[in-house]
């Protein structure tokens, strides 16, 4: 929607025996807000407001107000999940609707979300669940909040840094061993881990670092097991980009459509389980612009074009990247020059003529059928696959 997030609870042991801590995380693109120029800054504001509720009452709520600063336009057009947000509220065990709502201040846009939630009595020897963080200290008192960066998505990149996860433990004998271990959608571990609880005390909380290099793209659980016995398990995802959370190699491979031929998509979806890390790491690095920096440049500027033809193009009524204007637009960038003639009150045909100066190229699109829907017309198709396919020859 107009202002999206991505969102994660959590839950933690409170302060009082009878209450928990649910922790409430989001991250947002700093490009669903509105910004106003303030001196030589640009400014925005956003409200979050949390509420736990049975069916009967409301039982705890925060509310709290933002303000975003950068220095720069560009920085307020970013398409990454740059804001993380968070808020904690205390609750007794139960069964809860939790609702969030985020109001951008200078505009009517807002997103909200409500799912059903259990806050679960806590056992005299518990583990939490592990929860991907940014940053974390350790936690030795409960009288304490945690101090911690949440992860919202609960993702890392692929090939890139590590993903930091930070797990608690109560009441467990001194000297307990945890094994941690990354398993995939197939059931098999890719890594795996061990910590030890190193003294008594009401809580005890480690900081485990899961690394890249072992793990593909798609879903993985992380398992944490006392002696054979699976004692809490949360998901992750390694995703091609954090511009988009995608876990299935179907829908990955359909959204690079644009990006690759098709025999190579076609070899990296048909790829056993057992290579697809080392498959999916020499397509990222022999399409890669810049070796030298973790990130590839390429992806992440057609996945950029991605999202604006979603912006521009969602007037066909689908996702305007699935347009035959978004294809072109994600395969070739800006045209250097737009004729748009829509559909007069005569009904005559609407016409958009897109032309590209450096590949001699000049496209037509056509509304025939005068639902709003334009396509390339069939000489146009022929010339603009010629371009595409010398592009992917260089």
């Amino acid at each position: 929607g107009p202002l999206g997030f991505v969102g994660t609870a959590r839950i933690l042991a409170g302060a009082q025996p009878d209450s928990l801590l649910v922790v409430v995380a989001l991250s947002m693109r700093s490009r669903g807000l509105s910004f106003k120029r303030v001196g030589d800054q640009f400014v925005a504001q956003y409200r979050v407001e949390s509420v736990l509720r049975t069916t009967a009452r409301r039982v705890a709520a925060a509310q709290r107000e933002e303000t975003v600063r950068v220095g720069s336009f560009r920085e307020t057009q970013r398409s990454d999940e740059s804001l993380i947000f968070q808020q904690f509220l205390s609750a007794v065990p139960g069964d809860y609707l939790l609702s969030v709502t985020v109001r951008d201040r200078n505009s009517t846009n807002e997103g909200r979300v409500e799912v059903p939630i259990t806050v679960p009595a806590l056992a005299r020897t518990a583990i939490s669940l592990p929860i991907a963080v940014y940053t974390a200290a350790l936690r030795r008192s409960l009288e304490r909040p945690p101090e911690l960066v949440i992860n919202p998505r609960s993702s890392m990149q692929f090939g890139t840094d590590s993903l930091l996860f930070y797990i608690e433990t109560y009441g467990l004998t001194p000297g307990s061993a945890i094994t941690l271990a990354a398993v995939d959608g197939a059931g098999r571990t890719s890594w795996t881990d061990s910590v030890r609880v190193d003294s008594a005390g009401e809580v005890r909380s480690f900081v485990v670092s899961v690394p890249p290099a072992p793990l593909s793209i798609g879903r993985y659980d992380l398992q944490l097991s006392q002696g054979g016995t699976l004692m809490a398990s949360t998901p992750f995802l390694v995703a091609f980009s954090d511009q988009f959370a995608v876990g299935k190699l179907q829908d990955i491979v359909s959204l690079l459509r644009y990006f690759a031929s098709p025999d190579t998509l076609r070899a990296l979806l048909n790829t056993p389980e057992s290579e697809r890390a080392a498959a999916w790491r020499h397509f990222f690095q022999s399409t890669d612009p810049n070796p030298a920096s973790p990130e590839n440049e390429a992806i992440e500027a057609y996945l950029h074009r991605v999202q604006l033809s979603n912006d521009r193009f969602r007037d066909e009524g689908g996702p305007g990247w699935l347009t035959e204007r978004g294809e072109v637009f994600i395969t070739l960038g800006e045209p250097s020059e737009m004729f748009d003639r829509r559909r007069d009150m005569q009904n005559n045909g609407g016409t958009i003529v897109w032309t590209y100066y450096e590949y001699r190229l000049t496209l037509y699109f056509y509304d025939d059928g005068g639902f709003g829907r334009y396509r390339l017309a069939p000489g146009s198709r022929a010339e603009y696959l010629r371009v595409v396919n010398r592009l992917r020859e260089r």
